[in-house]
């Protein structure tokens, strides 16, 4: 039966997919996708990050995740379980005690006393402890060039993840792998993990995004400086929508002509333009620090601070 790596390599090279373009996808780093593909589990952390990946993997090849799973637990349970050998026979000595009932009542009456010690143990540290949050990626004083970055990391299944007071999504086992949008400059990511008893864990990242030296500044013959207003007399033949982030941040989905172009968390003084043909949909999870302008027009906030709203625009 094959692996979950062969089944992955397989259908990527079906699709005639590069690994630097899945990893521009998925935002996975290609060095993590590799070692998906050829099975070196013990170059990644904890399984339950593991069947994240995967599941990420598998979605954007248009794989059966929860198939893939399935292989996962079967092969990862094969390398875990192998079998041992069985000692030599020479040299056992007779048994210090005999087993008796009443030694076997007293070991019971011990172990019920010890399960029922570490359950009440295990309720104690619900209330009184906030849930493990580990962030992988980005390291602290990470610096790169690109204006997207992945934050991925675990944490408890059911608590509630937020960057940057935006909450998001949290994959099956408390894995998240989230795409941050941030403006050029020294930005700190803010991460926090809340249980239902209302403890919080939080981790920082300082987060410096340089200017790529391919960034040319705008000019008088800049495309932005040759819009022109439409007029009565002349309908754009596109749909064209900035979306600006600001004073607060927000997590933001957008979909244009059907398709999802974008869907991650954009930090305060961020912008992002879209353009399609016909509509323009966009989810926000703070309708207060999402301002929209449509085809050059004025800038309108969409809605209320901390205001989940989706609205359609069109042509």
């Amino acid at each position: 039966m094959k692996t979950v790596g062969e089944v992955l390599t397989e259908e990527r090279r079906r699709k005639g997919v590069s690994l630097e373009e899945v990893e521009a996808a998925t935002k996975i780093r290609k060095a993590v996708l590799e070692a998906l593909e050829k099975g070196n589990y013990t170059k990644l952390p904890a399984p339950t990050y593991i069947k994240g990946l995967i599941s990420n993997y598998g979605c954007y090849l248009g794989l059966n995740t929860v198939e893939l799973q399935a292989i996962f637990r079967r092969e990862y349970d094969e390398r875990k379980n192998t079998p041992k050998t069985i000692s030599s026979l020479k040299g056992i000595k007779r048994p210090l005690f005999i087993l008796t009932p009443a030694l076997i009542i007293a070991a019971f009456i011990i172990l019920s006393v010890a399960g029922v010690s570490y359950y009440l143990y295990q309720q104690y540290n619900l209330f009184t402890a906030a849930p493990n949050l580990a962030v992988d990626e980005p390291t602290e004083n990470f610096r790169t060039v690109n204006s997207a970055v992945s934050v991925v990391g675990y944490t408890y299944p059911e608590a509630v993840l937020k960057i940057n007071g935006q909450p998001v999504q949290l994959s099956p086992g408390g894995n998240f792998v989230v795409s941050v949008d941030l403006p050029v400059g020294t930005n700190i990511l803010t991460i926090t993990s809340e249980n239902k008893f209302g403890k919080i864990s939080t981790v920082k990242r300082v987060v410096m995004v340089e200017q790529s030296p391919l960034a040319v500044s705008p000019t008088a013959t800049s495309p932005a400086s040759l819009v022109v207003p439409a007029t009565a007399s002349a309908q754009p033949d596109h749909l064209t929508v900035v979306l600006s982030i600001g004073p607060n941040s927000s997590w933001v989905s957008v979909t244009v002509d059907g398709e999802n172009k974008y869907e991650g968390v954009l930090v305060n003084g961020v912008s992002k333009t879209f353009t399609g043909k016909e509509r323009i949909k966009i989810k926000t999870g703070n309708a207060g620090s999402t301002k929209i302008a449509i085809n050059g027009k004025d800038q309108v906030v969409m809605g209320k601070e901390n205001e989940v709203l989706e609205k359609e625009y069109t042509k």
